[in-house]
């Protein structure tokens, strides 16, 4: 297993796009102190608190065994299924679809799955329907992207949900990624679904919580020769460099 920590996330472990959301309350709380008002300024700390716990991005320890599929985003799995979906336009295959509920307590950073190459991303606007219901997944504003390994076929959608009314993608057509590395998140309760080839064995369950870059939901027997990692000077998704061999993802186990 390979951990990576930069300075940045050793002292603030928030995703920047959090600090907009977090910096007003926390500015207004300080300025009603100084006047004397401290228990309007008190809640405003809360509030900055609850927002920036929400926000959070630890770093984490990805495991690096071939044939792991990893989970894209924390929270509790809802359902384990056999779709048919159409992974490129006028392509339609039969994958295995893992559900993920993200409650308003977990991380919301998504991460890839495996290693790979990003094959498409494609953002469909939509409605904000309670993401425990299985019709969020086609209903609701979502982003799909779907990623090409020697694992075959698989995606990430992010799927909005009735407080989360915005998907952020990171990662871009032709971009090789790591496993475990940042590749969006989705602002204040959601769903995430993962699709993977029905040859790979769940190691998962419905009920089970699960984090992502972490918690293995599936693995391949023989897997195929898998992706290389970036070459040196290649940028990973969410726009942090690094070094070949390195996992831009963040928080060990034990972290939240």
């Amino acid at each position: 297993m390979v951990r990576t920590r930069s300075i940045r996330h050793r002292i603030f472990p928030v995703a920047r796009d959090g600090w907009r959301f977090i910096l007003p309350p926390l500015i207004l709380a300080l300025i009603l102190a100084v006047m004397a008002f401290l228990k309007t300024a008190l809640v405003l700390l809360v509030v900055a608190g609850i927002v920036a716990m929400f926000f959070r991005d630890p770093e984490r320890r990805v495991p690096r065994q071939p044939g792991l599929i990893l989970s894209p985003a924390d929270g509790t799995v809802t359902s384990i299924e056999e779709v048919e979906i159409e992974t490129a336009p006028g392509q339609v295959e039969r994958l295995r679809c893992i559900s993920i509920f993200l409650s308003v307590l977990n991380a919301h950073i998504q991460r890839a799955p495996t290693y790979g190459t990003i094959a498409s991303v494609t953002y469909r606007p939509g409605k904000f329907m309670n993401a425990m219901n299985g019709e969020s997944s086609d209903e609701n504003e979502h982003n799909m992207v779907w990623m090409r390994s020697g694992l075959g076929t698989l995606g990430v959608k992010q799927i909005a949900g009735m407080i989360a009314r915005r998907v952020v993608c990171h990662c871009h057509p032709g971009e090789h990624v790591l496993a475990g590395q940042r590749i969006g998140l989705i602002r204040f309760g959601s769903r995430t679904n993962l699709y993977f080839s029905l040859d790979a064995s769940v190691r998962t369950s419905v009920g089970r919580p699960v984090k992502a870059g972490l918690s293995v939901l599936a693995e391949m027997r023989e897997p195929a020769t898998q992706s290389p990692p970036p070459q040196s000077g290649s940028a990973p998704a969410g726009g942090e460099s690094q070094s070949p061999g390195t996992v831009p993802a963040s928080g060990s186990e034990e972290e939240s």
